[in-house]
């Protein structure tokens, strides 16, 4: 696996500010990581900060998954992330999320996300995808002290909180999304995020972390198991020379929810809304 030992941004605590909400092209980078060779991404403090996989992803778990992406997008649901839209309004952009969520001021109690729920077939469908990614997760010798650290938080979680046989609670779907740069809160620290894609006839959209001045493309079959604390966003999307049935970019986010570990049964939870 190749290795590239990252470089700070000079002033990054002053830069930082400049950047949240806004978006950036590769004139913010100066390392781009391309090639099919797998990467690690290493900190000048030693820590990991990403690894990418090369075509790890088989066609056909791929199309199994992208039916169930087309069915929930939902145009224009992205603008609800205000600071990763960067305060703009894409009609065309789409952000779902499948599986589970703690509680939250407006919703007290932990539940199964509203797609998940009204369409239970679905999840059963793009599960083998999340699976398939978990197993990924596992099995790399260069995430096994993080993967632990995300294990041991699904150990103290209840199980019908977690996608099963994974060690993650939830999935986030993104469609014809370019996002500006921003930190994913709520999820796991010391665990990372699994990025996936699936594109038709658009390139580009590499994911930026603009703290290590980093880009990295990332295409159908690829995955990005790293530390989406940090500020990140993507890149500008490109259209590709010729004819395609469909013009799209689906990215997926598979992660563990932080405080999903407090969270009871749905009895429990309900008993809880009921003493409040």
């Amino acid at each position: 696996m190749r290795r590239i030992d990252l470089v700070e941004r000079p002033n990054w605590d002053y830069q930082q500010r400049r950047v949240l909400n806004q978006f950036l092209d590769l004139n913010a980078v100066h390392t781009y990581v391309d090639g099919a060779e797998d990467t690690i991404g290493i900190r000048p403090d030693g820590q990991l900060q990403f690894v990418v996989l090369r075509s790890k992803i088989d066609q056909e778990l791929e199309q199994q998954a992208l039916e169930v992406c087309r069915f929930v997008y939902d145009p224009g649901s992205a603008a609800r992330r205000v600071v990763a839209a960067g305060y703009a309004i894409d009609p065309k952009a789409s952000s779902v999320v499948l599986g589970f969520m703690e509680r939250h001021r407006h919703q007290p109690y932990a539940r199964a996300t509203a797609l998940t729920l009204k369409y239970p077939e679905k999840f059963r469908q793009i599960l083998p995808y999340m699976q398939h990614v978990d197993k990924l997760y596992r099995d790399c010798e260069g995430l096994k002290d993080v993967y632990a650290v995300q294990q041991a938080a699904a150990a103290r979680t209840k199980p019908c909180r977690l996608i099963p046989s994974t060690v993650s609670t939830t999935l986030t779907v993104n469609q014809d999304w370019r996002t500006a740069c921003h930190p994913d809160e709520g999820n796991l620290h010391g665990a990372f995020s699994a990025l996936t894609c699936m594109a038709s006839g658009l390139t580009g959209g590499e994911l930026i972390w603009p703290r290590w001045g980093v880009a990295i493309p990332f295409g159908n079959g690829d995955v990005i198991f790293g530390n989406f604390h940090e500020l990140h966003c993507n890149a500008q999307f490109v259209k590709e020379p010729g004819e395609f049935e469909r013009i799209e970019r689906i990215t997926l986010v598979q992660y563990f929810r932080e405080k999903m570990t407090q969270c009871g049964t749905p009895q429990e939870e309900l008993d809880r809304v009921k003493m409040m």
